[in-house]
């Protein structure tokens, strides 16, 4: 695996770990980056799975960090793919493009090669792609029948078409093989070292080594399937092979090559910067820019010169009709008026036709002024299109603009901040749900054994954690301050309450299993067993400064005792200020960012109390 993993090396993959992957059903589909995206797959046999896949850097098994809000993209492709049941994984041609068949007759098909494109059929016909592009030989665009990139497939090919290529090329050997066979450069490369072939040789000259490279190819393939890693250091390399022709030896050798693509992915990938990723993307623009304008041009003159002409066409086209009507075909090189047959479609009765240096294509079941018509729809298209692109142009310069300014370094954030949290008076962090789904996430995930479960006595309350580490056990201080807390998360501050009741038990004592007739919701949970209350617990918060890691981040608290507030802090109660207002006022008085105090208030109206 390159930073552009190899067509070996999705053949590996696939041959190691398709059997975890078909039978599985889609259940859910993330957006973990721009061309990053997580299957959360489910088998009767294999269980849960997440595939990663990422379009710059490959497919692998990886429970990587997923957003808990869905991006716009990733429910549309919800909406597609749910539910549906993989039934066979497959390399298109040896190529850096995987094919996923669904049961529905839908096909995913991935190709990892430059900028990426994840596509969805339907029938064979492109549903859905994330970049819809059209190239001289073949289009990905909705409606169009998809068409791979490359038709060679190396891996069907014997002696006699190998040795057909090697003659019939003109590059030298290793890149005749890289593009001509369809084996990429590394694996040519390596290929050739193995058999002792000089690469830059003329491919005609080892064209009667034909059964050597076939037989050192299927070597090849069979090391690949041992499904091993080997990393290579210096070359920034993961292979599923051992890479002879570098001459040294591997950094690390995995023994599975999921576990080594995870370590690689994860440590060695060469990071791109957004402002890389806009300037790629200026770059494209400005290709299809000129590619729109040349097909304008072409449309706009094709229809002119229809319209110049339009009695004399009008002619021809009753005459090819009248051709084929009788004989059933029209001939190529057939001159009708002074109009040349380059092609004939009977299935779409278009002629493509040249005169003078002009070409164009006519419909047989249109008149010339119809076929002129047509051509300036087109031309009107691609103008439509030009000023799109032009549009977007704008927009990228101003974000390439932006990404070069100096912008203020964000700091890192830490992972309780997805959360409510503070940390006790006694140092014991406490974290508690914003919602129904946190509130699930907050017990399933993070509730251990040795950790204190809180919960307010009013509805909606969040579930809050007390997370305990090592020996020591939180005090009265700690139970007090996180029961206050829950109840400051609760209704009840957005109700303007003056005080509330919370209690605190055991991981033991949650559970999930209702009685008979009951149901039990997301976020919710049942308590069992005694409860230990505290009551009339006050309705107000601090916010103060925290130091974790050298930075310092805004912390949302209840009253410490005397001391342990620290110097610098803002006291907050139930109020009509709006939160933005309240937030406004907060940041000014500790010098931080007005963004950083948002997310961290209660729910609901504050004052500020001096």
């Amino acid at each position: 695996m390159n930073p552009k993993p190899s067509s070996l090396d999705f053949y590996a993959f696939l041959k190691r770990y398709s059997s975890r992957i078909e039978g599985s059903f889609i259940k859910k589909v993330y957006q973990s980056g721009t061309s990053d995206f997580v299957l959360q797959l489910y088998g009767s046999e294999t269980g849960k799975n997440y595939l990663m896949i990422s379009l710059s850097k490959g497919i692998i098994f990886y429970d990587g960090e997923r957003p808990d809000e869905a991006t716009p993209l990733s429910m549309l492709l919800r909406k597609i793919l749910s539910e549906r049941r993989i039934i066979k994984v497959e390399q298109i041609n040896f190529d850096r493009v995987v094919k996923l068949t669904l049961h529905t007759g839908q096909e995913i098909i991935l190709e990892m090669f430059r900028e990426g494109n994840l596509i969805v059929t339907n029938d064979g016909k492109i549903e859905f792609a994330t970049e819809q592009r059209e190239w001289k030989n073949r289009k990905i665009l909705r409606g169009e029948q998809y068409v791979p990139p490359s038709l060679v497939d190396p891996l069907i090919m014997g002696e006699t078409e190998i040795r057909s290529v090697l003659e019939t090329s003109k590059a030298s050997a290793v890149q005749t093989l890289a593009t001509r066979m369809n084996l990429g450069g590394d694996i040519a490369e390596e290929l050739l070292y193995r058999i002792s072939i000089d690469k830059a040789l003329p491919s005609r000259e080892i064209s009667s080594e034909s059964k050597r490279i076939r037989d050192e190819f299927s070597s090849i393939l069979e090391e690949a399937e041992l499904g091993k890693g080997y990393f290579f250091e210096k070359q920034n390399l993961l292979s599923p092979i051992e890479m002879k022709h570098l001459q040294i030896l591997p950094t690390t050798i995995y023994g599975d090559l999921n576990e080594g693509m995870v370590d690689f992915i994860k440590n060695h990938f060469p990071k791109e910067s957004d402002e890389d990723h806009l300037s790629r993307r200026l770059e494209s623009m400005k290709k299809s820019i000129e590619e729109f304008k040349i097909k304008r041009s072409k449309y706009t003159e094709a229809g002119k010169a229809i319209m110049a002409d339009i009695p004399r066409i009008d002619g021809i086209i009753r005459q090819m009709s009248r051709s084929f009507s009788s004989s059933g075909r029209i001939d190529k090189g057939q001159i009708y008026s002074g109009f040349r047959v380059k092609s004939f479609d009977p299935a779409k009765r278009t002629v493509t036709v040249e005169t003078s240096g002009q070409e164009f294509e006519l419909n047989l079941d249109r008149t010339a002024g119809q076929n002129a018509s047509d051509y300036f729809a087109r031309s009107k298209d691609f103008k439509s299109k030009i000023e799109g692109a032009m549009k977007a142009i704008e927009d990228t310069d101003r974000a390439v603009m932006k990404q070069a300014q100096p912008v203020k370094k964000k700091r890192r954030r830490e992972w309780f901040e997805t959360y409510h949290w503070f940390v006790s008076s006694e140092g014991f962090l406490v974290i508690a749900g914003r919602d129904a789904k946190s509130n699930e996430k907050i017990v399933k995930r993070h509730l251990k054994d040795h950790d204190i479960y809180v919960h307010a006595e009013v509805y909606g309350a969040p579930s809050t954690v007390i997370k305990v580490e090592g020996e020591n056990q939180p005090g009265d201080s700690t139970l007090r301050e996180a029961c206050n807390f829950s109840v400051a998360f609760s209704r009840a501050w957005s109700a303007g309450l003056s005080s509330g009741t919370a209690y605190w038990v055991l991981p033991s004592q949650v559970s999930k299993t209702p009685e008979s007739g009951e149901f039990v919701t997301t976020g919710s949970w049942i308590v069992r067993g005694k409860r230990n209350y505290y009551f009339d617990l006050p309705m107000d918060l601090y916010i103060s400064m925290y130091e974790s890691r050298g930075a310092l981040i805004p912390m949302i608290h209840p009253a410490f005792p005397e001391g342990k507030n620290g110097d610098k802090n803002v006291h907050i109660v139930p109020g009509d200020m709006k939160r933005q207002q309240v937030a406004g006022e907060i940041a000014k008085r500790l010098g931080i960012e007005k963004e950083e105090i948002e997310g961290i208030l209660p729910p609901g109206g504050s004052s500020v109390a001096d």
